[in-house]
Formats: structure tokens, sequence, C-alpha cells
């Protein structure tokens, strides 16, 4: 198939592979490092890997260049995109049908690439797949915050299930139990632009929030397959400085809330409402 070289944007012909993963990198070469190793390591083989630096403050080009596996290539942007359009860069860069945007700090289960990619085959109506997650800290050893005890109050089934309609956004506007990194996306479904760069903190809620308001189908796998790290050097806690995030947290609520309520959808807007109260609280 005849294709945009990532690194020199000149058409060239590989074969397209079963899954592209994505890295967005600005800093923290270590944590990348671990990224890449935990693709590597997929049970797997079939996979293109593209790490896409925005034009960050540690160029990790040698580094990742040192693995010498012709499936990794690593971008530099030449300008900072920002966090919605550097995920969207990857979107773009990415050859395969699915696409896993993993997070240059955490790192993928072994596991990882056969599940989802046995989950999207039987389940070809979902825009995207998602999974578990093992929450890590700094150090890569198990921790959990209160962010994630909330989380676990949401009612879920305990076995693989689809996300869809009014009762699916109701439990994600409640508490945001889909984690990005672990999203395996249809590119014929989202389309080549589907994190909107208004929202600086919640392109992900956004995300997964409008799937469901234009009556797609996410498909929940319920086993950790992702080590989700938290950390205070995170790209996200980086623009954390003030208030601004809670605010834009009310927006979006508000603006999900509305959407919901237009839909008729009784219990999204519910839930839309009370996480509106509980922000402002």
């Amino acid at each position: 198939m005849t294709d945009l070289d990532p690194q020199t944007r000149e058409p060239t012909v590989r074969p397209v592979p079963a899954i592209s993963f994505a890295i967005p990198y600005f800093h923290n070469v270590g944590y990348l490092l671990e990224a890449v190793e935990s693709v590597r390591a997929q049970t797997v083989t079939d996979w293109e890997l593209i790490v896409v630096d925005d034009a960050g403050p540690e160029p990790a080009r040698e580094q990742v260049e040192a693995t010498l596996d012709p499936r990794i290539i690593y971008v530099r942007n030449d300008e900072n995109l920002g966090l919605a359009r550097n995920w969207n860069e990857c979107i773009r860069l990415s050859r395969a049908s699915l696409v896993t945007v993993l997070h240059g700090d955490d790192r993928l289960l072994p596991a990882y690439g056969r599940r989802v990619l046995a989950a999207a085959a039987a389940h070809p109506q979902a825009a995207a797949v998602f999974t578990d997650v093992v929450v890590i800290g700094p150090d890569g050893a198990p921790t959990t915050t209160m962010s994630d005890l909330g989380k676990r109050l949401v009612r879920r089934a305990a076995h693989d299930h689809d996300v869809v309609g009014d009762h699916g956004l109701a439990g994600l506007l409640t508490g945001n139990y889909i984690l990005c990194p672990t999203l395996c996306m249809r590119k014929s479904v989202i389309g080549p632009d589907p994190f909107d760069p208004r929202w600086r903190f919640v392109p992900d809620l956004d995300f997964t929030v409008r799937q469901l308001l234009a009556g797609r189908t996410l498909h929940s796998i319920r086993e950790p397959l992702l080590e989700y790290r938290r950390h205070d050097t995170s790209q996200t806690s980086a623009l954390t400085s003030d208030a601004s995030r809670f605010e834009e947290e009310l927006a979006f609520s508000q603006w999900a809330a509305d959407q919901a309520a237009a839909l008729g959808w009784k219990r999204a807007t519910r839930a839309g409402r009370w996480r509106i109260l509980a922000r402002a609280h």
C-alpha cells in the first residue's frame, strides 16, 4: 500500500500492520522508553509504533532509534501542536485501521494487542474498544488515588460489555472510567481529527462522550491490560497551574448535559447536572 512516510512525509510502500501504536511525546525520556519497550513486548508482532515528539524539551530520537526495530518510527513536529492536536497527529500518521494512542508515561501489558484486536474483530460496529488498567505511581509500583477509588463506584457489568446510549453516557458523566491510552480506535468511524483542541484538559472525555451522543458503541474489555501512571510531572499536571482545569470541566459538563437533554436522555442529563454541582462544590 502506498502511504506517507511519517519521517519524510513522502510516498512510501510498506505493509499495513494489524494495529498502530502512536505515542504523543513531550518530555520524560525514561518513561517514554518504558512505553516503547511495552509495545515491543506485545504477544502480537504485526504492529507499527510512531513516536510523535511535540517539539518538546527532551528530544529522544537517538534513544528510540537505538532499539533498531524497523517497526518503530520517531517524528518530531516543527512546532508545538498542543495536547489534542498532537493526539490527532498521532491518528493521522498511523496507517492501520485500528490505532491506540499510548501516552508516553504509561505501559501496555503484553496481552493488550491480542485482546483488543480480537475484540475489535468480534464487535465491528464499535468505534473503539478499551480495557481496564492497573494504576501505578512514579516508580512503577501499583498505587491507588482517591480519583481511582471514586471511579470504582460507577456501576458497570463485571464482564466484557458494550457502552452505549443514555445508560452508558450516564456512567461516563458520573465517573470517567475510560482512560484514554487504553482506547483502540477504529479510524474509519472516528475520522481524522477525533480530539477537539478547544479542550485543554478533557479532550479524551469529550471524545468518548461524543461517540455515545452520535449513537456509536464503545466496547469494554474488563481486564487490566495497561499500567496507567499517576505522577506530578505529567503533561496534564504541568498544564494545571490554576483553577482553569476545573472551570473547563464545569463547562464541559454543562455542554454534555445540554446535549443529552436534547436527545431526551434523562439519565445522562441528570448525571451531567450532578457533575456540575459536584465540581462547583
